[in-house]
């Protein structure tokens, strides 16, 4: 097992994956801009897609891709991983990295995350050569029975905008119970409005170690609204979400998202809900 000092460079990011959305592309590409932190993007999950190592759910042992981070990371002042961990990655070994390893986890409003997360299955996950076999991993894994019993809209196993929809709501109530609150949660939506706050995270993330100028501060907050290569313009405000939400979709929400996940985030972010 590989040692994790107190000194280290490293940190990581954390989310539920981040399925095509902006402004968790945004912020990866916003650490990247400073000469003396690396941040890889999903990585961990898009590796699989080129080579058969393991499968897509699959991540490198924490320790031994850490000790790797740090290895690989001498030239820069910081250099860590975003999104291809999951906070429950940490759930057992937690004690070994609190206090030497910076550890983040971005929320996003669940409208938001919830558009991103079926979009990103409708439109099969950006496969390269047009394979399904991540979105039926996803069909087998989705809890069919559970929404069957609690009498929502019938699906086909084509309809994958309805049941991804179902699932990706199941899965908010895991995000709940998989952090473990000792690692620092932030809103998302607060980084983007804010370059103070973006700040503040950066020395979280790098110990002090790195400081952004207000120059480069101004050039990456340019970037908020604009698309980049590979991405579509999306909009992402909760109340637009929810108010072209059919009306099975609006059911489902209220009846598998539970009072205390929707408390949950809103202890993060101060969220609004809607019906």
């Amino acid at each position: 097992m590989f040692q994790i000092n107190e000194s280290s460079h490293v940190f990581y990011v954390l989310a539920w994956g981040y399925a095509g959305d902006h402004w968790f592309s945004w912020f990866a590409k916003a650490l990247n801009a400073h000469p003396e932190i690396f941040a890889l993007m999903a990585h961990e999950g898009s590796r699989p897609k080129y080579l058969a190592e393991r499968s897509r759910s699959e991540r490198p042992p924490l320790d031994a891709f850490t000790a790797f981070l740090e290895d690989m990371g001498t030239t820069y002042q910081a250099i860590g991983d975003c999104w291809s961990y999951r906070p429950w990655h940490f759930r057992d070994v937690i004690d070994q990295y609190i206090d030497k390893v910076p550890l983040l986890f971005l929320a996003r409003h669940p409208y938001a995350w919830l558009e991103f997360y079926v979009s990103w299955r409708a439109g099969n996950m950006r496969m390269p050569d047009g394979s399904f076999g991540p979105i039926e991993h996803e069909w087998s894994i989705a809890q069919h029975d559970y929404f069957k019993a609690l009498g929502l809209k019938a699906y086909r196993k084509d309809d994958v905008e309805i049941w991804s929809a179902y699932q990706g709501m199941y899965q908010l109530n895991r995000h709940r119970v998989d952090i473990d609150t000792r690692i620092r949660r932030v809103a998302l939506e607060s980084l983007v409005t804010s370059p103070r706050h973006f700040a503040e995270i950066v020395a979280y993330l790098t110990k002090n170690r790195v400081e952004f100028s207000e120059a480069l501060l101004a050039d990456i907050y340019r970037w908020v609204y604009r698309p980049f290569r590979g991405e579509a313009r999306v909009s992402a405000k909760p109340d637009n979400l929810y108010r072209a939400w059919p009306d099975w979709k609006k059911l489902a929400f209220e009846r598998i998202v539970e009072p205390q996940t929707l408390a949950f985030y809103s202890d993060i972010g101060g969220y609004e809900y809607f019906k």
